[in-house]
């Protein structure tokens, strides 16, 4: 294969494994410690907000603390995907 191919599988594999892992961690809500759904659903409820520990009731969003952390995590993964796919569709050179 061409460089040129082997920089746009390469750059495909990046964007497809850093977006699953996007769409993974915003599933299962990795951003928040208590998400707006959760204060949401609590006082549909009748409650006055989330009961994250006994006595303690939560009536705003709290962002977690990795929550900035996150979109660097997605694009290194993406990245590390893309270089290993690069590396690995590169021409083998025979040894004399």
């Amino acid at each position: 294969m061409s460089n040129t191919k082997n920089i746009l599988a390469a750059a495909v594999v990046a964007v497809v494994v850093g977006g699953g892992f996007m769409a993974y961690d915003k599933t299962r809500g990795a951003e928040w410690v208590v998400s707006p759904q959760e204060i949401a659903e609590a006082k549909a409820q009748g409650k006055p907000g989330v009961e994250s520990r006994p006595g303690t009731v939560t009536v705003l969003p709290i962002r977690s603390e990795t929550a900035d952390v996150l979109p660097m995590k997605w694009a290194l993964y993406g990245l590390i995907a893309g270089l290993l796919v690069f590396v690995s569709l590169r021409k083998k050179q025979k040894s004399a």
